[in-house]
């Protein structure tokens, strides 16, 4: 199972995320969301209700475009 990776393709926080996730060749399910209806799998992971939201295979929740990239370059 991949990491999931909750965006939305102008935000720039989002944009930051998913470059350090095709900078590193890390690969994850990207779920484009749509500010206007944001889906209920993505609230249920971060109350913030923002993008990005990446949610790792063991459950961890990351909501913070920095908190991402560290992550990713770990």
């Amino acid at each position: 199972m991949l990491p999931i990776l909750y965006s939305f393709r102008r935000c720039p926080y989002a944009i930051r995320a998913r470059m350090t996730f095709y900078s590193a060749s890390i690969t994850a399910e990207l779920r484009e969301v749509f500010l206007g209806d944001k889906p209920s799998a993505m609230l249920a992971h971060s109350s913030k209700a923002t993008v990005p939201v990446l949610v790792l295979e063991d459950g961890v929740v990351l909501d913070e475009s920095l908190e991402i990239m560290r992550w990713v370059l770990k």
